[in-house]
């Protein structure tokens, strides 16, 4: 029976409570419908456009940095492409390099060998074989060359993209410090 007693008269206080909150907000509410004070509204219109403005810069900054992280990320994706193809030019060059390298070894070995041949059948047969690895090394060469053209082009490609990357962190960077 005193538990029922406890739990009516905190029922009781509680909606005392709420009466007196409810009654301070209506007389709250009250005094805020009359005429304000000369001035508090022009005060509080001006605040208001203040608060507008500062909403809308923050929107537009907002969205500026979503285009950026946007801008950002498609920048990254062009730096690791053009990372990978130079990574592979410059594979394929090693290796053509290293094949050059090769043909011209075995087209001195044969060069050197060549006064020493007296059997007419060997000694065409290596001129022959020299003449093959001349073409060979014109071959190797050319390739060397079209894929350190192509290396170039690729290293300047990705100074242009780390350029932009930095001017597109340079720009984020001022916008978050605004």
């Amino acid at each position: 029976m005193r538990a029922l007693g406890r739990t009516v008269a905190s029922g009781i206080a509680l909606t005392v409570v709420a009466l007196a909150i409810v009654g301070g907000a209506t007389v709250v509410l009250g005094q805020s419908r009359g005429e304000p004070a000369d001035g508090s509204m022009a005060a509080l219109t001006a605040e208001v456009r203040q608060l507008r403005v500062a909403v809308q810069q923050f929107a537009q900054t907002q969205s500026q940095t979503q285009a950026l992280g946007v801008y950002l990320s498609v920048q990254q994706t062009r730096i690791m492409q053009v990372s990978s193809q130079l990574e592979s030019a410059r594979l394929e060059l090693e290796g053509v390099a290293r094949q050059s390298s090769e043909v011209t070894g075995k087209l001195a070995e044969l060069e050197e060998e060549l006064p020493r041949l007296s059997d007419p059948t060997r000694r065409n047969a290596v001129e022959e074989a020299i003449r093959e690895m001349r073409r060979e090394q014109q071959l190797a060469t050319a390739r060397e060359q079209q894929l350190r053209s192509r290396e170039l082009e690729l290293s300047q490609t990705m100074q242009t993209e780390e350029s932009r990357w930095s001017s597109l962190l340079t720009r984020l960077e001022s916008l978050t410090q605004r």
